[in-house]
């Protein structure tokens, strides 16, 4: 009998509660707003203010069973008479620090050795979200490591044939590395390097100032913040300098690979780097057709170096969207599709051209990749479309939009309005 009460327990999801555990036959919960209702004299409507998330409740229908059920039940009854919250794992939302608002017991009539439960708990804390997404960033910082190494493995072997050839060949190589670390020096000498660059400065400093992810530094000026992106430029150039230098195709490829790192490292705020990372992963080699043996060892150079430069500006990229923190999940939708055509574009080329690990590098990377960004969007509000009748302030939307007025640099930002007391009388602004 022991043996089929086991076998019956198996047949249902694990779960516990302050390490007590219990066969759960259902599951449910609750999430919203917490909206306060303000009710008015001669007003046909009330006005629903919004207090922010609703605490996430969760019911559990369980069971024990067992010659221990009953041991069992005693355990989860001084569970729920324990001051404070526990932990609660759920077997399909997994742990959770929760608070036990309820526990009732029932023992079937007639039945001996089952232990019917029922819990409502309330979530305190979300350990599982956290170690979610630390898993991701660590999933994506593993998976770039292993495609760096898989592209400079392929342009090693690729190009050891063609570069037996001698210095023309290699100079070839050189200088198509060199054509595309000018767009890195360049990319790091922009505007749009500059501004991301003053994004870690304290304060509201406007629309134009400032991304997601960026961590601020109380203690940084505007002069400390110049005084690095010089340094980092003069980095930058240096290593660009290098590429023209390499002695051979090991050496190009690890050289090759440090430009957009030091680009990337150059800037705090994660949408800079993505905007400057961005135009580098365009890098087409101009060949021209040969039918003598050391012309199609310069065009073999040039196409591998080439597909190298773009497959390190990638590389970047992917780290930088690790850091990046989207605004709302259309962003995070739209930067899903945007780098996941650059990856899967060039996980295609790498199948062609006959480069398996770097195929097989891409593909994994392009995954973790994609998997943050959904896990990070779904997490956030959607864009809604905002109609007024007039132009108003962006104080006043802001406060009839969301009961709080610091939401309006938010709404600045994406009316991008001639000025903030004269807001479009239709933009686009978040849900919530």
């Amino acid at each position: 009998m022991s043996g089929t009460l086991t076998t019956l327990a198996e047949e249902y999801l694990q779960g516990s509660f302050r390490g007590i555990p219990f066969s759960v036959m259902g599951s449910g919960g609750g999430n919203g707003r917490n909206f306060q209702i303000h009710r008015y004299p001669f007003r046909k409507q009330p006005w629903a203010e919004d207090l922010g998330r609703a605490p996430r409740t969760y019911r559990i229908r369980a069971f024990l069973i067992g010659p221990e059920c009953l041991a069992q039940r005693d355990l989860l009854a001084m569970a729920a008479e324990a001051q404070g919250v526990g932990t609660l794992v759920h077997p399909s939302i997994g742990a959770r620090q929760c608070a036990l608002m309820r526990f009732d017991w029932y023992e079937r009539d007639g039945v001996m050795g089952v232990v019917d439960i029922e819990m409502e708990l309330v979530e305190s804390r979300d350990w599982l979200g956290s170690l979610i997404t630390l898993a991701l960033d660590a999933a994506i910082g593993v998976a770039a490591a292993a495609f760096g190494t898989a592209a400079s493995s392929d342009y090693t072997t690729s190009t050891l044939t063609p570069y037996a050839y001698g210095r023309s060949v290699l100079n070839a190589g050189r200088n198509m590395a060199s054509s595309w670390g000018a767009g890195a020096v360049a990319a790091i000498r922009s505007p749009t390097a500059f501004s991301a660059a003053l994004g870690v400065l304290p304060g509201n400093l406007g629309r134009y100032v400032g991304g997601n992810g960026a961590t601020v530094d109380p203690a940084a000026t505007e002069t400390s913040v110049l005084d690095g992106l010089t340094t980092s430029e003069q980095v930058v150039s240096a290593n660009v300098a290098t590429l023209a230098g390499a002695a051979d195709a090991t050496t190009l490829a690890t050289a090759i690979l440090a430009v957009p790192e030091s680009v990337r490292s150059a800037i705090a705020d994660p949408a800079g780097q993505i905007a400057v990372l961005t135009p580098l992963v365009s890098c087409d080699a101009t060949v021209i057709a040969s039918s003598a043996p050391i012309g199609g060892a310069i065009a073999t150079a040039q196409t591998a170096t080439a597909t190298l430069c773009r497959q390190a500006a990638l590389l970047s990229l992917a780290r930088a969207c690790g850091d990046w923190q989207p605004s709302s999940s259309e962003d995070a939708q739209a930067m899903r599709l945007k780098v996941g055509t650059l990856l899967d574009d060039e996980a295609i080329t790498a199948a062609d051209n006959g480069n398996d690990a770097s195929f097989q590098a891409l593909r994994s990377l392009r995954a973790q990749v994609l998997q943050d960004l959904a896990d990070r969007g779904a997490r956030l509000p959607d864009m809604i479309t905002v109609t007024r009748n007039a132009a108003l302030p962006a104080l006043v939307l802001a406060q009839q939009l969301y009961a709080d007025g610091s939401r309006a640099p938010d709404l600045i930002r994406r009316a991008d309005p001639i000025h903030p007391a004269f807001m479009p009388t239709e933009f686009e602004a978040l849900s919530s």
